[in-house]
């Protein structure tokens, strides 16, 4: 009897979730089902993510070198993703997923983003905090953040436990754990920028909260308490309006929903939803003295999140979050 291969590649679809692992599960195994193939797969898969690296071809990582704020600790490896060497998809919480393209390996460069001082611990994804090594740009962090930062080191090693090497910890492969631990830092530093107020503080937390609820998830641990944290820190952000920009803060009202649905909450879900119907309606009424002004961002999350609240009984909605 003929093996029908499109039947096949379905089913592996259904069992894997990733067209990338149906295919090279195919060529490693023809077309046959076996569960101790599936698991064998779906390892190296864990296994290649731990690293921050997945199959083969060029490698879309380079490194640029940056002086820390905090301490002044200079040619430190911060990782850059090349441009368009990924295909950038972001989940249902918009937390971004990576495939290679262009010829390049799959990268999670959500493990190398963070740039860490192995000295200080101070930790950062955004380049604009960093001085870069060369002098053409300089660190754009607040003069009180940073004193406030430097009487904060311990709290900081703190995090880290029994960590003995920093600077081999959070080199290039890194694992889960060591990933995790540079949010964690990160985090330190923008409770710090919360403190003082500065915008985009809790979104930050909220961000970095739901990069290691990700993470945690894909190591096959229980993510729901650290979804929590994500949510509560939105919330704040939009209870104290902590986001100037319009796209994000829509991002955090649609990001309110998408957690409270997550976490079994509609009600609450669904009084964001009607949070995006006033926005709406105050917009249209400026507008009639205002013309320059326009519904295009508010619309664009109010149509996500309403297609989310249309879904929210389907078991597979946040499957792979």
């Amino acid at each position: 009897m003929a093996i029908d291969v499109g039947e096949v590649k379905r089913r592996l679809q259904t069992l894997l979730n990733d067209s990338n692992l149906v295919n090279d599960y195919i060529r490693q195994f023809g077309p046959t089902i076996d569960i101790k193939h599936i698991k064998t797969i779906k390892e190296a898969r864990t296994k290649s993510l731990f690293t921050g690296d997945a199959g083969s071809g060029n490698d879309p990582i380079f490194e640029i070198k940056v002086t820390c704020p905090v301490c002044g600790r200079t040619d430190l490896s911060c990782y850059e993703l090349r441009a368009k060497s990924q295909q950038i998809i972001k989940n249902k919480f918009l937390v971004p997923c990576y495939e290679g393209a262009s010829g390049y390996r799959t990268v999670d460069y959500s493990f190398l983003a963070v740039t860490v001082c192995p000295r200080c611990l101070f930790a950062s994804p955004d380049k604009k905090d960093w001085a870069r090594a060369d002098g053409d740009d300089k660190s754009q962090m607040p003069a009180n953040v940073i004193m406030t930062l430097q009487e904060k080191i311990g709290e900081r090693k703190a995090i880290l436990k029994s960590v003995i090497d920093p600077e081999g910890y959070f080199k290039r492969p890194r694992t889960a754990d060591s990933a995790i631990a540079t949010y964690k830092l990160a985090m330190a530093r923008a409770h710090v920028e919360a403190f003082y107020e500065q915008p985009y503080a809790l979104y930050k937390l909220g961000a970095y909260s739901l990069r290691i609820a990700k993470i945690s998830k894909d190591s096959g641990n229980d993510n729901r308490e650290l979804l929590r944290e994500a949510l509560g820190y939105y919330e704040e952000a939009f209870r104290t309006s902590n986001c100037p920009s319009e796209e994000i803060e829509m991002q955090v009202i649609y990001s309110i929903v998408a957690l409270n649905l997550k976490l079994d909450d509609p009600k609450k879900a669904n009084s964001f939803l009607g949070v995006f119907n006033n926005l709406h309606n105050e917009r249209a009424n400026e507008m009639k003295d205002n013309p320059k002004l326009n519904l295009i961002i508010i619309d664009k999350w109010n149509d996500k999140a309403k297609l989310l609240w249309e879904d929210r009984e389907r078991a597979d909605l946040f499957k792979e979050e």
